[in-house]
C-alpha cells in the first residue's frame, strides 16, 4: 500500500452518540430492555476506540492525511425492509443521538456523511466524494467492527480501494467477537495494525512523498 497524504483519507465511522456514549443511544435501549450487562465488553471497547481515534486523527493530521466521518441515520422509505424495520430505533440525521461524540466531533460538517445502511458506502455521497479527491486507500476505524466495519472493509475492496483497518480504534460486541473479526478480515482482505504501528511506519512521510505499508 503505497500512502500519500493525497491519496489517504481516515475514515472515522458512526462515533456518534448513539453508538458510542453510554449513556445514550442504544444504551438507553438496552437498558430499557434489561440487557445492558451484555454491552459493557462493548462500551469498554468504545472508550478506549474514542481516545485513540483521537490521537491517530492528530497523528494523520500532522502527515497531511485529512478524515472524514459517517454518522449512520434513520430512514423512512415508503416500503420497508425487514433490516429497516428491525434498525428503526436509530436516530434521525438532526436528533442528538445522531452527533459525533464530542472528543471526535469534526470542524467541518462537509466531511461527514450521512448512510442509511451498516457499511459506509451505503451513503448516497461518499464514493463521490472519494472520487473527487482521487483517494485510493481507506485508513478505517470506528464501530461496530463485526458489522458496519465490517461491511465498509468489504465494499471498499469490491470497489477498488485499498482498506487499512486500525484493529485498536475499532469496538466490537464482545472482545471475542473483535478477535474474529480483525482475523478474518486480515485474510487477504485488509491491512490490520494498531494506531501506533501504523503511526511509526507512516513517519517515512516526513521526509519522503510516499510511506509504503
Amino acid at each position: 500500500m503505497s500512502v500519500r497524504p493525497e491519496n489517504t483519507v481516515l475514515l472515522i465511522q458512526d462515533m456518534q452518540r448513539f453508538l458510542a456514549d453510554s449513556q445514550a443511544g442504544m444504551a438507553d435501549v438496552a437498558r430499557h430492555r434489561g440487557v445492558s450487562t451484555e454491552f459493557d465488553e462493548y462500551y469498554e471497547q468504545v472508550a478506549s476506540a474514542t481516545d485513540n481515534i483521537a490521537n491517530l486523527r492528530d497523528q494523520l493530521a500532522g502527515f497531511g492525511i485529512p478524515s472524514c466521518h459517517t454518522r449512520w441515520v434513520r430512514e423512512r422509505p415508503a416500503l420497508m425492509t425487514p433490516l429497516q424495520r428491525a434498525l428503526d430505533i436509530l436516530p434521525e440525521a438532526d436528533d442528538a443521538a445522531a452527533e459525533i461524540v464530542e472528543p471526535l466531533a469534526p470542524t467541518d460538517e462537509t466531511d461527514v456523511f450521512l448512510k442509511g445502511g451498516m457499511g459506509a458506502f451505503s451513503s448516497p455521497t461518499l464514493s463521490t466524494a472519494l472520487a473527487e479527491r482521487r483517494i485510493e486507500n481507506l485508513i478505517v476505524c470506528g464501530v461496530i467492527t463485526e458489522f458496519g466495519i465490517q461491511a465498509t472493509i468489504l465494499q471498499a475492496m469490491d470497489l477498488g480501494y485499498r482498506p487499512l483497518l486500525v484493529g485498536d480504534c475499532c469496538a466490537s460486541m464482545t472482545y471475542a467477537s473483535k478477535d474474529v473479526s480483525l482475523d478474518v478480515l486480515s485474510f487477504g482482505v485488509a491491512k490490520v495494525r494498531p494506531w501506533r504501528e501504523l503511526c511509526y511506519n507512516l513517519d517515512a512521510l516526513k521526509h519522503d512523498d510516499v510511506a509504503v505499508l
